[in-house]
């Protein structure tokens, strides 16, 4: 009688687990795509256009960071 009692809590409770999926990347997390440098380019166009795409690889980044957070805190919850 005791054994039976003490397991009566080890059984399933019925209560279904609630589905985690996590929401599909955003469209802001692409690669920034920089064209190679064309022969006898001039190196300020170049080093403009690498700046560009370093900023525009960041600015991603960073928005992809706060959508990681958010996502993650409604994970949690």
């Amino acid at each position: 009688m005791l054994l039976t009692a003490t397991l009566t809590g080890c059984g399933p409770s019925g209560e279904t687990p609630t589905a985690r999926v996590l929401p599909a990347k955003p469209d802001f997390a692409q690669p920034v795509s920089v064209p190679e440098p064309k022969k006898g380019e001039p190196l300020v166009a170049i080093a403009a256009r690498e700046r560009a795409g370093r900023l525009a690889a960041n600015g991603r980044l960073s928005a992809f960071g706060k959508w990681y957070e958010s996502v993650r805190e409604d994970y949690a919850r």
